[in-house]
């Protein structure tokens, strides 16, 4: 069988275990029965295990650094606690019968078997898109310990779906699907699958789990997230692990509410949705400043769901350079966190002059100037997202934009 290597746009799993994935499937296509098994521990071997025994895998190198799938601290755990039990799911199933996710950049199906795991005694249909850019990612779960009931499910219908596509040829996960589980399997850039949804097409809640925005820019862009709420229902969510503030400046531009998600040994990630009562914890004033008033806060930017890494990131860095001591604050030394304070209160000498001199090259005369002072003079008890709002137009009329 030939692949196709994927262009500059994703980043993609290891090379190494890629090509032991694909002498797995061109085996089996040959009639050796075995290839699995055969490989099953040398695979399992390149893998990482995280500290709840569950596996991840890292990614090939971009920027000189490689990037783990999932928190080391535990990967199913994490599925668990940022995506499925702050979904509402739980809730939301008492109340309603049908519930659909998208899970993109499903991966090695911990996503989908942390939603599957909780939702698995409540009288619902589940219907589950799982979308995953490389075939070889995906079949990785085939690989990897049952992690319980629901993961073997996943397993069933990834197999299915590889024999279907002719990748492999033998039925080997003995799996019995509940039959209120639905789960289709979509490999192809989640730009392009959100791009081709039927209009009429709507989620409970979307699984945003790609590589970090600095890695997978082309997935947490404002036009993206545009499209993601053309199909997120009223009171749906969607969830991510990444707290970037360029994430969630985006949500904020493509019209969601945004919050704090729950803490994993990291930070607590966010979670957005068109209903501000959707969302428990807003963002703290010091996230919001450096959202609104900086830099760092000028969003991935993809207008046709089409360019690649180079494009998407070459023009964000275009406009921060653009707008850095012109109309918005340098993010260095992460200067919107001390504005408002009155300088005399960093004992940090050093640190004083440097973020006193930023905020000079802007026209103020301190971090406590009454100018700044009046631009924070905002209603602090307002949504995150109004908050930020708020706070752009107050700086744009300072400075007369």
């Amino acid at each position: 069988m030939e692949y196709e290597d994927e262009d500059n746009s994703r980043l993609e799993m290891k090379n190494q275990i890629k090509q032991m994935i694909r002498q797995v499937f061109d085996l089996e296509l040959a009639g050796h029965k075995d290839a699995r098994e055969l490989f099953k521990e040398e695979i399992a071997g390149m893998l990482i295990r995280t500290d709840d025994g569950s596996f991840t895998l890292f990614s090939e190198e971009r920027n000189n650094e490689e990037e783990s799938l999932h928190s080391k601290y535990g990967a199913f755990s994490e599925s668990y606690e940022k995506f499925a039990n702050p979904s509402k799911l739980k809730e939301k199933s008492k109340s309603k019968f049908d519930i659909r996710v998208l899970d993109i950049c499903s991966g090695i199906g911990y996503n989908a078997s942390a939603i599957v795991d909780l939702l698995k005694d409540e009288s619902i249909e589940l219907e589950i898109d799982m979308v995953e850019s490389s075939i070889e990612t995906l079949a990785t779960t085939l690989f990897i310990p049952d992690l319980n009931e629901a993961h073997t499910y996943i397993k069933k219908y990834v197999e299915a779906y590889l024999i279907e596509k002719g990748y492999l040829q033998y039925n080997k996960v003995l799996s019995k699907i509940p039959s209120n589980l639905h789960i289709n399997i979509h490999v192809v850039d989640a730009r392009d699958f959100i791009k081709n949804l039927s209009n009429d097409m709507t989620y409970d809640a979307v699984f945003l789990d790609p590589f970090s925005p600095d890695k997978s820019p082309e997935l947490y862009s404002v036009d993206f997230f545009k499209q993601i709420s053309n199909h997120l229902e009223n009171n749906g969510l969607i969830l991510t692990y990444s707290a970037a503030s360029a994430v969630r400046s985006a949500f904020v531009h493509a019209g969601l509410n945004i919050g704090e998600g729950p803490e994993f040994h990291r930070s607590g990630g966010t979670v957005a949705s068109k209903d501000v009562n959707m969302i428990e914890k807003p963002l703290s004033f010091s996230d919001v400043k450096m959202i609104a008033l900086s830099d760092v806060g000028i969003p991935y930017i993809d207008p046709d769901l089409n360019d690649d890494y180079d494009a998407i990131v070459n023009r964000r860095q275009e406009k921060r350079e653009k707008a850095r001591f012109n109309y918005l604050f340098p993010s260095s030394s992460k200067l919107p966190l001390y504005l408002g304070v009155n300088p005399e209160e960093i004992s940090d000498e050093n640190l004083r002059n440097k973020l006193n001199s930023y905020v000079q090259q802007m026209g103020f005369t301190s971090l406590d100037d009454s100018i700044i002072l009046a631009i924070l003079d905002i209603d602090k008890t307002m949504p995150s997202k109004d908050q930020i709002i708020s706070l752009q137009k107050q700086l744009n009329d300072i400075l007369g934009l």
